[in-house]
C-alpha cells in the first residue's frame, strides 16, 4: 500500500514513496498531544481536588459539644426482622438509626469580628443546595444566650474570643448544640478583608435605610451615613455593617442590613467582570481569612454558587426575646421559631430536627441563671466603749446592778423621805402632779 502526499508532480500525477513530516507538523502534532495529555492530567486534578466538604459514611448519632451537653442527632425508624430464638419464628423489630445526610446540601459558617477582633459581631450560617441551587443565611443575635461549660451563661458572640482556628472550631461546637447539626467548615473574615472586598469589586450600590452617625475614639470608628441609594466603598461598607446604636432595635435591624448588604455583595462578586479577578480575591483570602475548607472545596462551592439565584435568595434571622441577667442584655432565643426555620431551610438531614436535637437557653430558661441579689450590708453598731454620739461612756456603766436593785424598788431609809415634804407624801398611786405640793 502506499501513501501518497498533498502534492502533485509536474505531470499532475501523485509521485510514488513515502514522504517525511515536516519539522513544523512534527512540532504540531506533539503540541497537541501535548495539549491533550495536559487537559487530561487538568482534568482529573480537577476531579480530584474540586470537591465538597468530606462527611462520614457511618453518622455517629451523638456528638459530644462540652462536658454537660451533647448533640443528638434526629434518627429515623427502620423496620428490621429477625429470627426469635425460642419460637424459631421471624418476627419484625422497629429500632432507632440515626438519619442520613441529603446529598448535596451544606452548611458553612461564616463570621465577622469586631474592632478589636476578640468577638463575633456578625454570625451567619449560609445554606446551599445544589440540586435545587438556593441559597440562604441564618443570622444568629450576638446576644443569644449559651450555656457555659461550669454551668453560667454567656452571650454566643464571646464563644469566640479572639481564639482563631480554636475559637472557631468552639463556635461551631456551640451552635451544632443550638442548632442540632454540625457545620460543614467556616470562614472567619476580618474588617480589612470585607473592605478590601468590597473595593476590588469597584463598590455596591445600596439603599441605605436612614442616617447613620457614631463615634466611637477608642475603636477608630467615626460613622456618617445619610439615608438613601448610593455607592459605597470598602470603608462605608464597613460603617454599614457595624453601625447599631441608631436603630431602636439595634443587634435585630443592624443583621437585618448586613443580611441585605451581603446579598448585594454576593451579585456584584458573580459578576463576569469580577471573575477575571480571581487572583486578587485570593490574596485577600490568603491574607486575611480564616477557614477550614480546602482550596477544593472553596472552588467546588464557588462553581455551585455561581448557578444560583441571589435574588431568589432566603434570610433569616433567629428570633428571641430582650432580656436583663445579671445586670447584662441578652437575647435567648425561642425553641419553636428556630426548629422551624431550621427544617425549612436548612436541616441537612433526612429527618426533622425536634425539641430533643437542640440545646438552647430560652426565654423560660433565662431566669433560672439569675444569681440572687446579695443582702443588704448589715448597720454597723457602735463599739462598746462609745456612746451612739461617739463619746465615751462613763466608768462603770455595764457593772451589774447591786442585789437589792433587781426585785424591788429601792426604798428610802425610815422616815427620812417623809420629811422632806411637808405635811407628808401624798398617800397615792397615782403620779397626777397636782397632789403634789410646792416646796
Amino acid at each position: 500500500m502506499k501513501l501518497f502526499s498533498g502534492r502533485r508532480g509536474a505531470d499532475g500525477q501523485q509521485p510514488s514513496g513515502r514522504r517525511r513530516l515536516t519539522g513544523a507538523q512534527k512540532g504540531a502534532i506533539l503540541l497537541a498531544l501535548a495539549v491533550c495529555i495536559l487537559a487530561v492530567a487538568v482534568f482529573a486534578l480537577y476531579k480530584a481536588v474540586v470537591r465538597p466538604v468530606d462527611r462520614p459514611d457511618e453518622l455517629q448519632q451523638t456528638h459530644t459539644v462540652t462536658p454537660t451537653e451533647t448533640v443528638k442527632k434526629p434518627t429515623v425508624t427502620e423496620v428490621t426482622k429477625q429470627v426469635d430464638e425460642e419460637t424459631g419464628e421471624e418476627v419484625e423489630l422497629a429500632i432507632e438509626i440515626p438519619a442520613s445526610y441529603r446529598p448535596g446540601v451544606y452548611n458553612v459558617l461564616i463570621c465577622g469580628t469586631d474592632g478589636d477582633g476578640l468577638r463575633t459581631d456578625t454570625i451567619l450560617v449560609a445554606h446551599l443546595d445544589v440540586n435545587t441551587h438556593t441559597v440562604a443565611l441564618l443570622s444568629i443575635p450576638r446576644d443569644a444566650a449559651v450555656p457555659r461549660a461550669d454551668g453560667g451563661i454567656m452571650k454566643i458572640n464571646s464563644v469566640y474570643n479572639g481564639g482563631k482556628q480554636a475559637g472557631m472550631e468552639r463556635l461551631e461546637t456551640r451552635l451544632a448544640a443550638m442548632l442540632g447539626f454540625e457545620m460543614d467548615g467556616y470562614v472567619l473574615v476580618d474588617l480589612d478583608a470585607f473592605q478590601k472586598t468590597v473595593d476590588l469589586v469597584g463598590g455596591v450600590w445600596f439603599d441605605v435605610p436612614q442616617d447613620m452617625y457614631y463615634v466611637d475614639a477608642s475603636q477608630d470608628l467615626y460613622i456618617d451615613l445619610k439615608q438613601g441609594y448610593q455607592l459605597l466603598d470598602g470603608e462605608k461598607a464597613m460603617h454599614l455593617v457595624r453601625f447599631r446604636k441608631g436603630y431602636a432595635s439595634q443587634d435585630i435591624q443592624r443583621t437585618k442590613v448586613q443580611q441585605d448588604f451581603l446579598k448585594a455583595l454576593a451579585k456584584q462578586c458573580v459578576k463576569i467582570g469580577n471573575l477575571t479577578k480571581l487572583q486578587e480575591f485570593a490574596g485577600i483570602f490568603a491574607d486575611y481569612v480564616t477557614t477550614d475548607l480546602t482550596v477544593g472545596n472553596m472552588l467546588y462551592y464557588g462553581q455551585e454558587l455561581l448557578k444560583c439565584d441571589f435574588d431568589a435568595m432566603q434570610s433569616y434571622t433567629a428570633e428571641g426575646e430582650g432580656m436583663m441577667i445579671n445586670g447584662l442584655s441578652y437575647y435567648p432565643l425561642y425553641a419553636g421559631k428556630l426548629l422551624s426555620v431550621v427544617n425549612e431551610s436548612f436541616n441537612p438531614y433526612e429527618a426533622d430536627i425536634t425539641r430533643e436535637n437542640i440545646s438552647l437557653i430560652t426565654p423560660d430558661d433565662a431566669p433560672l441563671y439569675q444569681k440572687p441579689a446579695e443582702p443588704a450590708p448589715e448597720e454597723e453598731l457602735p463599739a462598746e466603749e462609745e456612746t451612739p454620739d461617739g463619746g465615751e461612756w462613763p466608768d462603770g456603766w455595764d457593772e451589774e446592778w447591786p442585789d437589792e436593785w433587781e426585785d424591788e424598788w429601792f426604798e428610802a431609809p425610815g422616815d427620812a423621805w417623809e420629811d422632806e415634804q411637808p405635811g407628808g407624801w401624798p398617800d397615792t398611786d397615782e403620779t397626777d402632779d397636782t397632789l403634789w405640793e410646792e416646796p
